[in-house]
């Protein structure tokens, strides 16, 4: 298996990877509709046995004690969040995100189809939806319900921590993930079956549509970058660009506030 290692980690040019020692007590920092249930399913197939598994409010991050050597997926919390709490003494964390825009398009869709509800909350948010049409739904969802997103990415790009982009996993899933889970996060799998386990769980093996392909009642609507633009009006643009456009920048989205 270490030569099968330093294999892949010649193929996507990652050095020598060699077989880890001590496990990390690894944490997968992002926000909803950044790829999150994608990473999940990637570490559920690869380290199940050491998953730690998500709870409402994150509450298996937040309120109970860190399990050294556990693996934490789909944590959503700034990082003054990550910082309260006691961690142990071996650990790795890496942060996810998305262009904010898409996050909006993708969250709006996603309350009104395809979310499993949870909440009485959750059920009126999408019976207003149903009753609002997609401009007013996506105004009520920029203004009501993406500030605590925002915050999340605004707490990391703060931290000066490197920002992993959703929208790069989806052209280079493969070599990102190789650097991500197996170099810096130390998983002990084998590499064929990393890299079998990175393609069965692209958008197209998984939905069996092509990415761009939509089905607003799937959790995996779309599975693409940029769908923003199919549904952003001149008065959403401006409503997000006075609330969030200077995220874009910095997040490296956009240079400015001319798009």
């Amino acid at each position: 298996m270490l030569g099968s290692m330093r294999g892949l980690g010649k193929m996507f040019g990652l050095g020598n990877l060699s077989a880890p020692a001590a496990e990390l007590t690894v944490f997968h920092i992002t926000h909803h509709k950044a790829g999150s249930q994608w990473i999940n399913r990637l570490f559920h197939a690869l380290a199940y046995e050491r998953l730690i598994l998500p709870e409402v409010e994150c509450n298996q991050f937040l309120n109970k004690p860190i399990q050294a050597g556990g693996i934490y997926p789909t944590v959503y919390i700034t990082r003054e969040q990550f910082d309260s709490v006691k961690l142990p003494k071996k650990w790795h964390r890496f942060v996810m995100i998305r262009d904010l825009r898409d996050t909006l398009v993708s969250l709006y869709f996603s309350i009104k189809h395809s979310h499993p509800v949870l909440h009485a909350r959750n059920q009126a948010r999408r019976a207003m939806l149903h009753e609002l049409g997609v401009e007013e739904g996506l105004l009520h969802v920029t203004e009501n319900l993406l500030a605590g997103i925002a915050q999340v990415q605004w707490s990391w790009v703060a931290a000066g921590d490197e920002l992993i982009k959703y929208e790069d996993l989806l052209e280079r899933d493969e070599e990102i993930l190789a650097r991500v889970l197996l170099r810096d996060c130390k998983l002990n799998v084998d590499p064929g079956r990393f890299l079998e386990v990175v393609r069965e769980n692209r958008f197209e093996a998984r939905s069996g549509r092509k990415p761009g392909e939509e089905d607003v009642q799937s959790h995996e609507r779309k599975g693409v970058a940029g769908d923003w633009r199919n549904h952003f009006t001149d008065k959403i643009t401006r409503s997000f660009k006075e609330r969030f456009g200077s995220l874009l920048v910095a997040t490296g989205y956009e240079n400015g506030f001319n798009w």
